[in-house]
């Protein structure tokens, strides 16, 4: 698969073909290699951003669930 770099404004852009199935509004983190190649990462999201923390936690015990053993020293 060929994409052809194209200015758009003050800026030059690569496309990404629909067949690469990126959501829109992904960020990517840029990188232009030594031998001019381009590396395109996903940029990972904060994992403390969000409102994940206002959730019920639900703890469960799970000593409950182990059987006894006998000790080695009866």
């Amino acid at each position: 698969m060929t994409v052809k770099a194209r200015r758009v404004g003050n800026s030059i852009t690569l496309t990404i073909p629909k067949s690469i199935k990126i959501a829109d509004g992904t960020e990517f983190t840029v990188e232009q290699r030594d031998d001019g190649g381009i590396l395109y990462l996903p940029k990972h999201r904060n994992p403390f951003e969000g409102d994940w923390y206002k959730q019920q936690v639900h703890q469960q015990d799970i000593t409950l669930e182990n059987e006894v053993l006998p000790s080695e020293w009866d």
